[in-house]
């Protein structure tokens, strides 16, 4: 892991710690999340990503995502998440099918549960923060140096968790500027444990929900 990962995952860290102890001194946060269920909810759709690390290379965790926004201050969801082209590491000497080279690729697919809490909302910078749970497996699978021939494939059962923080600068109705760090736990096997990282994410994001009322509005 490089200096920057080091520092992301050093940063988040102390952020979730600021960010707890900020949400313990407040004592309307209780009264605001039972205002929040009160209110009629809203069925939205967005886009995951995370910049994550596996094998020691950089790579990207995509989901989709849908569930209900609670007065724009709760969000309960349920997510589909995967790697979509793992990356292919060359291993030596390493004991698979009795091959001195192979390749070797790590994937990982789960469904989960989650939370998003707003703690600070001023209409065009929302702080949030995410909390997901999930089951799902994560394959190891071994190829010839060709690259296309597989040897081998192993599963594992993964329990992921993550938790981060999440910043949104809306620019449209529909759209904003989205950055977010977090930790990802991954709870199994060794083989499993490995991919336990920090992740970080930057981007554009589509609201679809508030695009579909925007356009609505319009007419």
């Amino acid at each position: 892991m490089d200096r920057s990962l080091k520092f992301i995952q050093f940063f988040v860290v102390l952020s979730i710690l600021s960010i707890s102890n900020h949400l313990q001194a407040q004592n309307h946060i209780l009264d605001s999340a039972k205002m929040a269920f009160r209110e009629k909810p809203t069925f939205y759709v967005a886009f995951h990503n995370r910049n994550t690390v596996v094998n020691v290379q950089k790579t990207k965790l995509y989901g989709i995502v849908g569930g209900f926004d609670f007065n724009k201050k709760i969000k309960l969801y349920l997510g589909v998440y995967g790697f979509v082209k793992p990356n292919k590491l060359l291993l030596t000497n390493h004991p698979v099918a009795d091959k001195d080279s192979v390749y070797q690729s790590i994937n990982t697919e789960n469904i989960s549960i989650g939370a998003d809490y707003t703690f600070y909302n001023n209409k065009s910078l929302y702080l949030s923060i995410p909390f997901q749970i999930g089951v799902g497996t994560t394959q190891y699978k071994y190829w010839e140096l060709d690259q296309n021939t597989l040897i081998r494939k192993d599963n594992y059962f993964t329990v992921p968790i993550e938790l981060g923080t999440n910043a949104y600068i809306k620019i449209l109705p529909f759209a904003a500027l989205k950055g977010g760090i977090g930790y990802r736990f991954s709870i199994g096997k060794k083989e499993v444990t490995r991919l336990t990282s920090p992740y970080y994410n930057l981007g554009l994001a589509i609201l679809i929900g508030e695009g579909i009322q925007f356009f609505k509005n319009l007419n």
